[in-house]
């Protein structure tokens, strides 16, 4: 009996899940604003930066694609980290504001199916945006290579767990603002403040104020060196790391081995399990875990 039980539970949380979903997709997809911001607004960036901002008969032949590439994955992850911080958290503070979740107290409802869906949704949208940066790119002379086949799990590790950041930050300026217009200002303030202030997500480090090293342990600027890393090749790579200091990618050494991605993963499950119980004692005000 306790068996069944636990069967309708999951498959209950399930369906919940995937109404969260797709909710949370077709507001999305219905906000223009958002849109503008997650597609064109890095778009037109990368294309103004290719064109205005770097001097590429500065960059050696055999290296400009590959930097072309590199400066998309910025702005791709930038767009992707738009729609997490102000998709995700515009939506929920409407959500609060609008009082929906007095009605969703008082409904059999899972906080943890509520998170999971409205996180599904925004990483979806966030690699749709930040695969629409890299396909323009391509048309601009861009030129992409997986480094090896098991590139791929960390390529795809990183963008989930690096958007799994941005996705719990979002929802705590939603539970604090509990405002859409101040969450739309305030997430797209750290948006750019966080691509600007890192050296253009780590892909210019010669534009960065701080301490080189701390671009491969800051969440933004870490995930954009790691993606770019295993999705460009720079061919022929010696040892001394030459066609990387060619790309202005190095100082410092780029974020190659575990480590890096498992500093990712544990800033992930710190946020996650922060965002999971936010969730559930502030949004639901439920007292026990599930």
């Amino acid at each position: 009996m306790s068996v069944n039980t636990d069967t309708t539970g999951d498959r209950r949380r399930i369906r919940q899940v995937h109404s969260f979903f797709t909710r949370h997709l077709l507001e999305i997809t219905r906000n223009r604003t958002a849109l503008f911001w997650s597609f064109g607004f890095p778009t037109l960036f990368y294309l103004m930066t290719i064109t205005v901002f770097i001097d590429l008969d500065q960059v050696p032949s055999a290296v400009e694609p590959a930097v072309m590439g590199i400066v998309a994955i910025g702005y791709g992850v930038f767009g992707a980290v738009i729609v997490c911080l102000n998709a995700f958290g515009q939506q929920l503070a409407d959500d609060i504001e609008q009082r929906r979740y007095s009605a969703f107290r008082a409904l059999p409802l899972s906080p943890s199916a509520d998170f999971i869906g409205r996180s599904c949704a925004s990483i979806l949208m966030a690699a749709i945006a930040f695969c629409f940066v890299l396909v323009v790119s391509v048309l601009t002379g861009a030129s992409y290579s997986l480094s090896s086949l098991s590139a791929l799990p960390i390529v795809v590790g990183a963008f989930l767990l690096s958007s799994l950041i941005w996705i719990v930050l979002a929802l705590f300026i939603a539970v604090i603002a509990t405002n859409g217009q101040y969450v739309n200002i305030i997430s797209l303030s750290i948006a750019l403040i966080s691509y600007f202030g890192t050296g253009f997500n780590g892909t210019a480090p010669s534009s960065f104020a701080g301490d080189l090293s701390l671009l491969n342990y800051l969440p933004n600027s870490l995930a954009t060196r790691v993606l770019s890393y295993h999705m460009v090749e720079i061919d022929p790579e010696p040892a001394d790391g030459a066609p990387w200091e060619a790309a202005g990618m190095v100082p410092p050494e780029m974020p190659v081995g575990p480590d890096y991605l498992g500093l990712l993963a544990l800033y992930a499950v710190v946020f996650l399990t922060a965002g999971l119980l936010a969730m559930r004692y502030s949004m639901y005000k439920r007292g026990a875990w599930e």
